[in-house]
């Protein structure tokens, strides 16, 4: 089971819009490699999505390039958000 804390809520809270994620690195001032592995997670839950340059969510997305990989919220993320305020 996942947990969601602090930083993890911060990170959400960023993706209620489609973001990049090194701009929501950038944003939350968590350390890059701490921000990354924090999205993987996320997404790896269900909590966000990736999406392509069209706006279509991709089920995956490339490990290697996640910095450039824009990100947003799922239904999941929002009603976690919800229930944590």
């Amino acid at each position: 089971m996942f947990e969601i804390g602090a930083d993890e809520l911060m990170i959400l809270n960023l993706l209620i819009h489609a973001e990049n994620a090194e701009n929501i690195i950038q944003e939350s001032g968590l350390p890059q490699k701490v921000g990354i592995d924090i999205i993987r997670q996320l997404f790896h839950y269900g909590y966000i999505q990736s999406l392509n340059a069209s706006n279509q969510r991709q089920n995956s997305f490339d490990v290697d390039g996640i910095k450039k990989t824009r990100f947003q919220l799922t239904a999941k993320g929002i009603d976690e958000i919800n229930a944590l305020k």
